[in-house]
């Protein structure tokens, strides 16, 4: 019987490559699939009428020869794998929200997770003082620009008009994405729910998925998106996500 297949949704913001790190502490000769959003047009170009099952349904025929695989849908890709679940199927859902599970993100919010985003690019959090981020938009991106330039996650020479630019299309996406969620109905099966420490939705204990399923809720290092890039935290993560790849030795 071939080893179970890890197949990842994987919604844009941080590169693909990504999964590579994760992919490097999986037991040796684990498959690993990256189904990345963006190469569905509707999707990429924030068609507001799209929806996660139609999303749902341009995938399936990527998932055609019959195998068992562990779904790992990442952010919105969680609601996307959900939608394809099947018994033999294992969704694992990482730091994604469920539908209903938080109102629409506010300025401060969306420069919170901007600021995440800033730091996954350098692969660990920036130190950013929650108060300048709370002070309004043009004194928040200011300091992340500060922030991000002195860690190195950004050039020096990046101007003001290029990270706001950044944090538009940042904020977007995120709106995007917590659209398409709130207009999906779960499916209700059982799934593992990996959330972050600091987390998508810091105040939501299983992210809202508690509501419609069963849920396993595991807590992973990192924030939304250095649980992806930062070395350790990916590490974590894979060791998680063994559990479900390595044989087990039955008792005699």
């Amino acid at each position: 019987m071939p080893p179970p297949e890890v197949c990842v949704i994987h919604p844009g913001a941080l590169s693909a490559s990504s999964w590579a790190r994760l992919a490097s502490h999986l037991p040796a000769g684990t498959p690993v699939k990256v189904l990345e959003l963006e190469t569905i047009s509707g999707f990429w170009a924030a068609d507001t009428e799209l929806t996660v099952a139609e999303l749902a349904d341009r995938l399936q025929p990527r998932l055609a020869i019959p195998r068992e695989r562990v779904l790992v849908g990442w952010g919105v890709g969680g609601a996307v794998a959900d939608a394809l679940a099947a018994p033999s199927r294992r969704v694992v859902v990482l730091d994604g929200l469920a539908p209903g599970a938080t109102q629409p993100p506010r300025e401060a919010e969306l420069l919170r997770l901007f600021a995440m985003y800033a730091g996954a690019r350098r692969g660990r959090p920036l130190e950013i003082d929650p108060a300048h981020l709370r002070a309004g938009l043009e004194p928040a991106l200011a300091h992340i620009l500060e922030a991000a330039s002195a860690s190195g996650a950004l050039r020096v020479d990046t101007t003001p008009a290029t990270v706001k630019r950044c944090y538009e299309q940042h904020a977007a996406r995120v709106l995007r994405d917590h659209g398409l969620v709130a207009g999906y109905e779960p499916s209700g099966a059982p799934l593992t729910v990996v959330k972050a420490t600091e987390s998508i939705a810091p105040a939501s204990p299983a992210l809202g998925w508690d509501r419609f399923a069963d849920v396993e809720l595991l807590a992973s290092g990192g924030d939304h998106y250095t649980m992806l890039t930062d070395p350790a935290s990916a590490a974590h993560l894979a060791m998680l996500l063994r559990r479900w790849l390595t044989p087990t030795i039955a008792a005699a």
